[in-house]
């Protein structure tokens, strides 16, 4: 399993690509699977295949029926492909772009399993609102468990 972490900020060259943090190429591999949020967040996640896979399977078996196709539907049209050339550089369909509202700057953040691309402005004013409280119980007595197994 992939493990992205840490955040860099990035930007587009003249002819629409971007590169991809080096330490997260390994993890990546070539080609990559882009996707759009299923939230209402503006922001891409990208995905090594194999974990795509994972992710991908995890959604489609939480429905049956109808409902299971449908979910396959979403997912094949908020996805794209792409290959990571030898500069580790990925190009990046202008839908994709414009439903992230990535402009110039771009924030590249590992969140575990995935890679989230974020517009520079827009993932300031994100987290502008204040800190994230983690004194949820449920979350706390995780991250009690997980320390008491180092």
């Amino acid at each position: 399993m992939s493990s992205f972490k840490g955040s860099e900020m990035r930007k587009f060259d003249q002819v629409n690509r971007m590169s991809i943090p080096p330490q997260f190429r390994n993890d990546l591999g070539s080609p990559v699977v882009i996707m759009k949020s299923l939230h209402n967040d503006p922001c891409l996640l990208i995905f090594s295949e194999k974990e795509y896979d994972r992710f991908s399977k995890g959604i489609v078996r939480t429905y049956k029926g109808e409902k299971q196709a449908r979910a396959q539907r979403q997912l094949a049209k908020r996805i794209d492909l792409a290959s990571v050339d030898k500069s580790g550089r990925i190009s990046l369909k202008e839908d994709f772009k414009k439903f992230a509202q990535l402009d110039e700057e771009i924030i590249v953040v590992g969140m575990d399993n995935r890679i989230e691309l974020w517009d520079k402005n827009i993932w300031d004013e994100y987290n502008d609102d204040g800190d994230f409280d983690f004194s949820d119980t449920s979350y706390s007595n995780d991250f009690e468990n997980a320390e008491g197994e180092r």
